[in-house]
């Protein structure tokens, strides 16, 4: 069945270049809906596998996303509507600009942002964005390292449900939140040279803010103090009204979420079903070297193809190798964790829309954690000993029942009251250790 779809696809554009031969432009306009015509048709040609891949995609929704993600995103609504990210904020300045160059009230997109799961880190810092509490070059910056992937996935659904193995699992985390940290480490130098001019007043500042207003948000005076960070801090409504909006809110997410993995399990089986991912990766592995080892390349390439589009469709491939080594078989696992795949690009894409930051930053960023992922993956097995790391066969993911769904969102809350918890805690002693300083003769 490939090939008649694409003598379509062949004959389509052939007479688009008929039409206008001579305007690319003209292409490049009509090129989606073009894509729009041909995924009705393979929704009529293969419907059966079209709907095996939605009620895949739906039951992937309810009883992994909605449960791990719905307490993160009610409660990354109050904190930043009741003004407590004000407080916690400035307090933590003294550890987020050093290590980021970022104010302190970005410390809850990351610590929501490796804690919860996509797309909770991009959902924080557009809030940010909007609130005028970080400028256009902060937000980017943050948001280039701050929306990963959760524990809740990676240790549950890669480790325990797909390898069989929790230590895996928390090994895999363990490699994606340090190249979380060298990436945000690494984007401390965006912009730098530019950010210091804009502060100085040298150049004007390209966003919907004043360059006053710039110093200001940057997080400190012209002595060096840091100001107060703004939020969106509605003193006029009653806490009835800010559970409920952050409810809304959170629930509409949700919902966005969920048609974007649903559309992407369609979109992928497509492809599978045409044969077209098959023949890219057979195209691939001729690049390969001739001497290269004789195990299951194809499903390996197939797979990662797979975590390009899609998370969990790539991460499930790829732990289904079974006569691929978990030494080659791990790296490519956390690069498609650190990538996270166009299904959540497309979602920050659609959360960051409302604001003025540029989305290249952050596509760059995770294509570079996916990398020092899959390194630090590689460095980590070198130095652990050997049938340390024992994966099982692939378990796959639970189906969808009541128990399993609140048993996740339990974790869910717990993991979630724990993050705030250590963040008050550690704001707390930056606050007592300022207070010992000024009390200490000089």
């Amino acid at each position: 069945m490939v090939y008649p779809l694409l003598i379509l696809v062949l004959a389509f554009v052939v007479i688009l270049m008929a039409v206008q031969p001579s305007r690319a432009i003209y292409i490049r306009r009509v090129s989606f809906p073009a894509l729009c015509i041909l995924f009705t048709l393979c929704l009529v040609i293969f419907s059966d596998t079209a709907a095996k891949a939605a009620l895949k995609g739906l039951n992937l929704w309810s009883s992994a996303v909605v449960p791990s993600l719905l307490p993160f995103f009610i409660a990354s609504e109050l904190l930043n509507s009741s003004g407590f990210i004000n407080v916690a904020g400035t307090l933590l300045e003294p550890v987020m600009r050093p290590l980021f160059r970022l104010p302190g009230c970005s410390s809850l997109a990351l610590a929501l942002g490796v804690t919860s799961g996509y797309p909770v880190g991009a959902r924080i810092t557009a809030d940010l964005r909007k609130s005028g509490a970080l400028t256009r070059t902060e937000a980017e910056r943050l948001l280039a390292f701050t929306n990963n992937s959760g524990p809740l996935f990676i240790i549950g659904a890669v480790g325990t449900g797909m390898l069989g193995s929790p230590a895996i699992g928390r090994f895999l985390f363990a490699c994606h939140l340090l190249a979380c940290i060298t990436i945000g480490l690494v984007f401390r130098f965006y912009r730098r040279s530019e950010e210091q001019l804009s502060i100085s007043g040298d150049v004007p500042h390209r966003g919907v803010f004043s360059r006053k207003a710039v110093t200001s948000l940057n997080g400190r005076s012209h002595n060096g103090i840091p100001h107060k960070i703004r939020t969106r801090t509605e003193p006029g409504k009653n806490p009835g009204t800010l559970i409920a909006d952050a409810v809304r809110n959170s629930v509409s997410t949700l919902l966005s979420i969920g048609g974007f993995i649903v559309l992407f399990s369609v979109v992928i089986s497509f492809l599978e079903t045409t044969g077209i991912i098959g023949m890219v990766a057979s195209a691939v592995i001729r690049l390969f070297p001739g001497n290269m080892p004789k195990w299951d390349a194809e499903g390996l390439v197939s797979g990662v193809l797979n975590g390009f589009l899609e998370i969990t469709n790539g991460t499930g491939a790829v732990s289904r190798c079974v006569n691929v080594p978990l030494k080659v078989k791990l790296p490519a696992i956390s690069f498609i964790a650190g990538w996270a795949g166009i299904s959540v690009h497309l979602q920050v894409m659609g959360i960051v829309s409302g604001t003025d930051m540029n989305i290249r930053p952050y596509l760059l960023g995770k294509f570079l954690q996916g990398i020092a992922a899959a390194i630090y993956t590689r460095a980590g097995m070198e130095l652990m000993p050997a049938g340390s790391i024992i994966a099982q066969p692939a378990l796959g993911l639970p189906r969808y029942d009541m128990y399993g769904f609140f048993q996740t969102m339990g974790r869910s809350v717990w993991m979630l009251a724990m993050v705030i918890l250590t963040w008050i805690i550690i704001a707390t002693l930056i606050r007592l250790l300022k207070n010992v300083k000024k009390k200490s003769p000089t």
